[in-house]
């Protein structure tokens, strides 16, 4: 027996409305992961999942753009990217981040709101030789360049991920100065804390958080004797005032590989380690990546559906 026509219309716009408003449920394509929302300073991962080959994924996130590795794994084409926001420079709100996904020939893309939300970090009032405070004018020369430097550093983007979770602690003392925390240096107010400071007596063995190739490694105005680490998909890790460091630019070195040891050069109070993570540009909270997985971190997203099935 035939659909009647008032059954056949109703089929008929449920399959319109399907294909308008869920099409990666209705046609083959790629999934992405990501979060609806992150607290301001918050570090946060999305994936790429296809059952079709992926010739190339991309992210644009506050100004930059990340292309990702895409690995097959379980029969599925999968592209992971670690992304954040930094507290003082991304203001809360609503905010756009653009994936590109290529698939032979297809391309397609989507845009994500995601809401940073307000977070409150404490102060840390500090009393430092006003020359490390403001700078004498014979040095000013000096930070420019290294502040060049580390720019330089902080833009390396490689597409071979070598990042997972989660991160090796660098040092076995305790957090003596967590992220976030807003710098009165001499009653003047500076940034937020970029990083964590680690309780660590002078020369203990500092390790690598996480493998990759060393960008940077260099005795700075400020940081110290300071290693920067590229480990792909615009992650770079960094450790502040070193008493030495036992790395060269463009080595490779593997997670927990000792990189130097731990001391008080630069502007610093006393012996410990700063360390920091920048996500394409963006000094995040490690703390949670410590302790983290990528599949814990996946929990906390919502899914959207790209068709892949032709077309530009």
């Amino acid at each position: 027996m035939g659909l009647s026509c008032r059954t056949r219309s109703a089929a008929g716009i449920l399959l319109f409305l399907l294909v308008v408003l869920f099409p990666g449920e209705a046609l083959a394509g790629a999934n992405v992961q990501y979060p609806s929302s992150v607290g301001a300073g918050s570090p946060f991962v999305i994936r790429v999942t296809s059952s079709v080959p992926l010739t190339g994924v991309s992210v644009e996130w506050q100004g930059r753009s990340i292309p990702l590795d895409v690995a097959l794994w379980n029969n599925h084409y999968v592209a992971l990217g670690l992304f954040g926001t930094q507290t003082g420079k991304v203001k809360p709100g609503l905010h756009t981040m653009k994936v590109t996904v290529n698939s032979n020939g297809t391309r397609r893309r989507v845009s994500l709101s995601i809401r940073v939300t307000p977070v409150k970090y404490r102060e840390d009032h500090l009393t430092l030789p006003e020359s490390m405070v403001t700078p004498p004018a014979n040095v000013l020369a000096r930070i420019a360049k290294e502040r060049k430097a580390v720019g330089k550093a902080l833009s390396t983007v490689t597409l071979s991920r070598e990042w997972g979770l989660p991160l090796a602690r660098p040092v076995d003392g305790i957090v003596t100065s967590p992220y976030g925390r807003r710098r009165i240096l001499n009653k003047k107010p500076r940034t937020p804390h970029g990083g964590m400071d680690f309780r660590a007596a002078a020369g203990n063995p500092v390790r690598a958080a996480l493998p990759g190739r060393v960008v940077l490694a260099g005795d700075h105005y400020f940081a110290g004797k300071s290693v920067y680490v590229d480990s792909g998909g615009g992650v770079i890790s960094h450790y502040f005032h070193l008493d030495s460091i036992g790395v060269k630019e463009g080595e490779r070195i593997n997670r927990g590989a000792v990189i130097g040891k731990s001391g008080m050069t630069g502007r610093s109070t006393g012996p410990h380690l700063h360390f920091g993570l920048s996500l394409s540009g963006q000094l995040v909270n490690p703390e949670p990546l410590f302790d983290g997985t990528i599949s814990a971190m996946l929990e906390m997203t919502v899914s959207r559906s790209l068709n892949l099935s032709g077309g530009k």
